[in-house]
């Protein structure tokens, strides 16, 4: 469970780092750097614009602490949400209990989110041996795991966001 789990947080991190990569032409920073008197102005400091490429690269790419690993942490405690949220939905259904979730029910399932991903990916930098491992595979390999990570994290959206048909079986 947990190499698979990691597996699927590798995943979350390089889609998200390709995603960045893709719509990097809209981003923002680029047209500003491209003004002449801004690119002057980083020029007699001795910066040029190939630095702040690369330490904006750097700032998303690092897997330790930057900014898609920080997204993909997000997105795997949101699917451990999503999973008890749909299933205390499912739960409610099926019972057809009157009984809503509550404030209380959700500030759980947040709970829970965390423990779980702390166990499984964040305890003791966990993550970064299975990072490691993941770098290795090869072609096929990879786009095979890239593809079921896909489909366990669209799957679990999928369950969560389903999950509200059974909110129609309550009395």
């Amino acid at each position: 469970m947990t190499k698979f789990w990691n597996i699927v947080y590798y995943f979350a991190y390089r889609g998200d780092y390709k995603l960045r990569l893709l719509f990097d032409k809209y981003v923002p920073l680029k047209h500003i750097l491209r003004i002449p008197l801004v690119r002057n102005f980083y020029a007699k400091r001795g910066v040029t614009v190939n630095h702040i490429y690369d330490a904006v690269d750097k700032a998303f790419k690092r897997p330790d602490f930057g900014l898609s690993i920080t997204f993909a942490g997000g997105l795997m405690c949101i699917l451990i949400f999503a999973i008890c949220f749909g299933l205390a939905l499912v739960y409610e259904g099926i019972l057809r209990d009157s009984h809503r979730i509550s404030i209380y029910h959700e500030g759980g399932f947040v709970l829970v989110s965390l423990i779980v991903n702390y166990l499984l990916l964040f305890r003791r930098d966990k993550y970064l041996k299975y990072f490691k491992e993941f770098e290795k595979m090869k072609g096929a390999e990879r786009r095979k795991w890239a593809w079921i990570s896909f489909a366990v994290i669209f799957g679990i959206l999928l369950f969560a966001i389903g999950s509200f048909v059974f909110m129609a079986y309550r009395t």
